[in-house]
């Protein structure tokens, strides 16, 4: 995806000075007019001020110099607000979700529409996706369907499953993809997106090639590959620091054991940052309710800062709160700690509270 990106903005680098995202401070119509001056199309980011993923954009991505100077020169970049003065322009291009980013062209027709938060990397990559003739939604289908396969094409084809909220059938696209290549094609850096963006949890033959064969991919693949394989050991062993798996009656010693085993096999403690996580998951597992609170009072400053908020949102998971005395030690729990939480740990400790002593 690097080279990709590298390869979309060799172009666009020579005809712009390095900026960042040049967004114009003109009306709709004086865009259109500028468009058609500068042959270019009109790039129009509907926001709203209170949308998180907005601000990201703005904040992060748009800034960057690589997406600014391929903005720069195939655009009129326009921000509006999708509550003010971008109202009316929402609804003509049905803008439903933001960020929500709309192309036109200079007679205010409609080029592509795309919503979310992404990387640099993924955003103009999804620029060029978007405007390709052959690889609109329609067209992505029919090349599919006619057995054409290739690792851009199945990318845009799962997405589109994804983003339409069709989780079962972008997998299954992804799946027959992974099955149909041999170990070799798998490890190439074309097909890294099976793994980098299609792998969400450790339970499926991706994972298990991927961790398996984490030291195989090339150079460019690697770093994200093994970042992938961190998060996905760190969000399973949440499932057990959470509680959830206690709750639902899934935890199993065996499988646990497993899974502690594997990340010191992969090195994923080697700095020993999940040992805490380790030893309040034994301790849950080894004690009654009124010992594991006093093991929480004795041991909560030895969490990171993010796995106390973990902790203090869970809580209710974690003890009986039918049972009375287990509900005014974790109401006295938090209460006690408020002080010490950053504002939006105290937003979950409100919730945790209000659902405990309502």
């Amino acid at each position: 995806m690097k080279k990709f990106l590298a390869a979309l903005l060799v172009g666009t680098a020579t005809l712009t000075a390095s900026a960042q995202t040049d967004f114009r401070h003109i009306t709709f119509d004086e865009a259109l007019t500028a468009a058609k001056q500068e042959n270019k199309l009109v790039f129009i980011d509907f926001f709203t001020t209170w949308c998180g993923p907005c601000k990201m954009m703005s904040n992060k991505v748009f800034p960057q110099v690589e997406v600014g100077n391929y903005m720069n020169a195939k655009f009129i970049p326009l921000k509006l607000d999708a509550e003010k003065e971008g109202l009316d322009l929402s609804k003509k291009y049905g803008v439903t979700a933001y960020p929500t980013y709309v192309i036109v062209n200079s007679a205010g027709e409609l080029q592509a529409k795309f919503s979310g938060a992404m990387d640099g990397e993924k955003f103009v990559a999804k620029l060029e996706t978007s405007l390709d003739p052959d690889m609109q939604p329609a067209r992505i289908k029919e090349r599919y369907v006619a057995g054409e396969r290739n690792p851009k094409l199945v990318n845009a084809y799962a997405m589109q499953f994804m983003e339409a909220r069709d989780e079962a059938n972008g997998f299954k696209v992804i799946d027959e993809y992974f099955a149909s290549l041999n170990d070799a094609d798998r490890l190439k850096d074309e097909n890294s997106f099976i793994f980098t963006t299609y792998t969400v949890d450790l339970e499926n033959d991706r994972a298990r090639f991927m961790v398996a064969n984490r030291d195989k991919f090339g150079a460019n693949t690697t770093p994200a590959v093994k970042k992938r394989i961190a998060d996905l050991y760190h969000n399973e062993l949440n499932t057990y620091f959470s509680g959830y798996k206690r709750k639902e009656g899934l935890f199993n010693a065996d499988t646990y054991a497993q899974l502690k085993k594997d990340f010191a096999d992969l090195g994923l403690n080697d700095d020993n940052k999940y040992n805490s996580m380790f030893n309040f998951i034994e301790q849950r597992n080894a004690l009654n309710d009124a010992d594991f609170m006093a093991f929480c009072e004795s041991n909560y400053d030895t969490l990171s800062d993010r796995n106390k908020e973990v902790l203090i949102m869970n809580l209710p998971r974690l003890f009986n709160l039918e049972e009375a005395a287990s509900a005014k030690g974790v109401s006295k729990f938090i209460r006690t700690r408020l002080n010490t939480m950053s504002p939006i740990a105290i937003q979950l400790a409100g919730r945790t509270l209000g659902n405990i002593e309502k």
